[in-house]
C-alpha cells in the first residue's frame, strides 16, 4: 500500500472545525451499535477514539448533489486500487446483502435538535468494482423518491437535544434488493445548515443472497503498522505549514509544553484569510477537576481582516496549571462577538483549532516531523511515488543546464507533499466545557 496515503491523512486534519459531522460506523451490530462491524474508507490512518473525537473526518465537498458534490477527495479517502487497502481487521469494512437494512452511527456534534434538520442520505455508487463513480445521480430529490429506505433523520440522537457534542446518533438504512454483488462505493451525506454538506465515502461488500452480508472476498490489507501513520506518530509532532483557507485560520508551530506557573504567557502564531472582520479567541483550558478554565478568553481575543495575514495572540495563565491542557482558539465574526459571557459568542462560532498540551516548567515547542515522512517511495498498491520538494527544485535545475548545453534527457515526473500533524481534538459540550480526546470532561456549569 503505498505511502500516499498516510502522508495525505494529514492534509485535512489542523483546520477549523465547524458544525459538522461523519460516519463513525458503516454497520452496527445492534440500535445501541455496541460492536461497529464496518467503517470509513482509511479510518485506520487516524481513528476517532472515542467516535465523536474531531481527527478531520469531517469532509465538507463545498456543492450540492446537483452540483457534484458526490465525490470521494483524494486525500483522506482517497481509493486504492486493492478496495481492502482502505482497511485492517481492527477497521474492517463492512459486508452487507442486498435488501438488507444496515444500522449506522454517526455523532451528534452538538446538532441533534439545531436548525433545519435535512435528513441523512446514503447514496450508492453506478455498480460493483466501479469505484467511486457516483455519476448515475444528479438529482437528491428523484434519488430520494426512489429509494426511500435511504434516507433518515439525522437526529435519532440519545439524548436527543442540542449542545451534547459525542451523543451517537443512528439510522437504518434499507438497501435496494436488486444489487449485484461486488464491492460497491458508498457515500453518507447530511446537508445542515443551507448550503452547507457534510460526506463521507466508505466501501462495502455487497452479497446478492445470504443473511447479514457475506464476508468479503480477500483480507484487509491496510498497513496500520507505517511510522508515517498519523496514528503512529508523536501526539504533538508538529503540523505541516501552509495556508489558511477561506475564513479560516492555522496555528503554526504549536506548542507541546506551556508555561504552568501563574501569570506565565504565550504568544501562539496564527495564520488567516478573512473575508470581513472576524475575531480570534485564544484559551487554554484543563482537565475536569483540576484546572478548568487557565487563560485568555474573550479579553484576550483580537479582531483580524478584511484580508490575509499572520496574527500574534498572546494567553497569560491565570492560575497555576499541572497535568494536561487544551490550547484553543477559535473564530466569530464582528456581529457575533462580545466581552459578555452572557451572551455565548461561541455559539456562533465560525471554525476552531484545538491543541492538546501539557503544562511544566517552560514553554516547549512541538515536536518536528520525522524524515522519514517528509519523503520518500512508497510500497505498491497505491502507486504515486512521494519525493521532497529539493528533488523538484533539482530536477528543474538539472533541466535548464541540459537545455542550456544541448542535452537531452529525460526525468520522472516527481511530486512533493508534506505531511501533516495527527492532532489531538477536542470536542465541545454544551456549556462552552472541553472534553479530549482521552475522554477528559471538564466541569459543568
Amino acid at each position: 500500500m503505498s505511502q500516499v496515503v498516510f502522508l495525505l491523512a494529514w492534509f485535512s486534519v489542523l483546520r477549523p472545525s465547524l458544525s459538522h459531522s461523519w460516519i463513525s460506523c458503516t454497520d452496527c451490530l445492534d440500535s445501541a451499535c455496541t460492536t461497529c462491524r464496518g467503517y470509513a474508507r482509511n479510518w485506520f490512518t487516524q481513528p476517532s477514539i472515542p467516535f465523536s473525537q474531531d481527527q478531520g473526518w469531517d469532509r465538507r465537498p463545498g456543492k450540492s448533489v446537483a452540483a457534484g458534490g458526490l465525490f470521494c477527495d483524494d486525500s483522506k479517502q482517497v481509493a486504492h486500487a486493492n478496495v481492502q487497502d482502505g482497511y485492517t481487521d481492527t477497521y474492517p469494512m463492512a459486508s452487507y446483502t442486498a435488501g438488507q437494512t444496515v444500522t449506522m452511527q454517526w455523532p451528534a456534534k452538538n446538532h441533534a435538535t439545531v436548525g433545519f434538520q435535512r435528513n441523512t442520505q446514503l447514496f450508492i455508487g453506478k455498480g460493483p468494482g466501479l469505484g467511486d463513480d457516483f455519476s448515475h445521480i444528479t438529482s437528491l430529490d428523484a434519488y430520494v423518491s426512489e429509494y426511500p429506505g435511504l434516507e433518515q433523520t439525522y437526529s435519532n440522537c440519545v439524548p436527543n437535544q442540542a449542545g451534547v457534542d459525542g451523543a451517537p446518533c443512528s439510522g437504518d438504512f434499507t438497501l435496494p434488493s436488486d444489487l449485484a454483488e461486488g464491492f460497491y462505493s458508498f457515500i453518507w451525506w447530511w446537508e445542515f445548515n443551507e448550503g452547507e454538506y457534510y460526506s463521507t465515502c466508505f466501501d462495502a461488500w455487497v452479497s446478492s443472497s445470504g443473511g447479514g452480508g457475506a464476508p468479503a472476498p480477500g483480507a484487509p490489507s491496510g498497513n496500520d503498522s507505517d511510522e508515517c501513520l498519523a496514528a503512529n506518530l508523536p501526539a504533538d509532532v508538529c503540523p505541516k505549514e501552509e495556508e489558511a483557507a477561506a475564513d479560516g485560520i492555522v496555528l503554526s508551530l504549536p506548542p507541546s509544553k506551556l508555561n504552568g506557573a501563574a501569570g506565565s504567557s504565550y504568544t501562539a502564531t496564527v495564520k488567516y484569510d478573512f473575508s470581513k472582520k472576524i475575531f480570534i479567541v485564544p484559551e487554554v483550558w484543563g482537565p475536569d477537576g483540576s484546572n478548568g478554565f487557565i487563560g485568555g478568553g474573550l479579553d484576550a481575543a483580537m479582531a483580524f481582516g478584511p484580508g490575509k495575514g499572520t496574527a500574534s495572540l498572546t494567553v497569560t495563565l491565570d492560575k497555576d496549571a499541572v497535568g494536561e491542557g487544551q490550547l484553543n482558539l477559535w473564530t466569530v465574526a464582528e456581529e457575533h462577538f462580545s466581552t459578555d459571557v452572557a451572551d455565548e459568542p461561541w455559539a456562533n462560532e465560525l471554525g476552531r483549532i484545538p491543541w492538546s498540551v501539557k503544562f511544566g516548567d517552560a514553554n516547549v515547542a512541538c515536536t518536528s516531523i520525522p524524515v522519514a515522512c517528509k519523503g520518500g517511495e512508497g510500497g505498491g498498491g497505491g502507486g504515486g511515488q512521494v519525493t521532497g520538494i529539493l528533488v523538484a527544485v533539482l530536477v528543474a535545475v538539472l533541466l535548464m543546464v541540459s537545455a542550456f548545453f544541448g542535452v537531452r534527457w529525460s526525468s520522472k515526473n516527481c511530486t512533493g507533499t508534506v505531511p501533516k500533524m495527527a492532532m489531538k481534538a477536542t470536542t465541545k459540550t454544551s456549556n462552552h466545557q472541553w472534553k479530549d480526546g482521552n475522554g477528559i470532561d471538564s466541569s459543568y456549569l
